[in-house]
This record gives C-alpha cells, structure tokens and sequence, in this order.
C-alpha cells in the first residue's frame, strides 16, 4: 500500500469519526456516550467473534440465568472446549488436523 493511499485511508476515518461526533456531540461529551461507544464495541467483538465460530460467553451464561436457574452453567474454559469439541467432533477427543 502505498503512502498515499495510507494518508487518504486516515483521513476518511478520521471524517467518519469527526461526523458521528458532530451528529450527537452531548452524546459524545456525556457519560451516556461513553457507555454507548462501549456497547457498540462489545456487539462488534460479538459479532466479529460469531463470524469467526467463537460463541459468546456472557450471552451463555445470561442464557443459563433465564431458562435453566436451577442448573450450574459452566466455567469459560469448559464453556469453550466444549463448543470447539462440539463444532470440530473426532473420535479422540482431540483436533488433530484442519476441519476444513
């Protein structure tokens, strides 16, 4: 990539970031708006980890609260291993070679 290209990729980010400040600055200059930012990036490392095949833990585990309160939800570990074991199945239990 070149720098040219490098320096107008930059500046494009920085109107996208300079225009959603400027279409609700008191969001943005309130504690309100941090929490915003702060939710929108929690949904994209969510939905960029779905995209990926990585569930969500929190959601499992808000999950668990609501239909099954009389059941131990697991830890994150166990949580985890449990969903690659159930994505990626072998007769050993383990990932010996790309599932792909």
């Amino acid at each position: 990539m070149s720098l040219k290209e490098q320096i107008r990729q930059k500046l494009a980010l920085g109107k996208i970031i300079k225009f959603t400040v400027l279409a609700q600055p008191k969001k943005f200059l309130m504690l309100n708006g941090i929490k915003t930012i702060q939710l929108i990036w929690q949904r994209l490392q969510q939905s960029f980890r779905l995209m990926v095949g990585v569930p969500d833990y929190e959601t499992y585990l808000e999950h668990m609260k609501k239909n099954h309160p009389d059941l131990e939800a697991m830890d994150a570990k166990t949580f985890y291993r449990y969903c690659v074991d159930a994505r990626y199945p072998s007769a050993s239990g383990g990932l010996k070679k790309c599932p792909c």
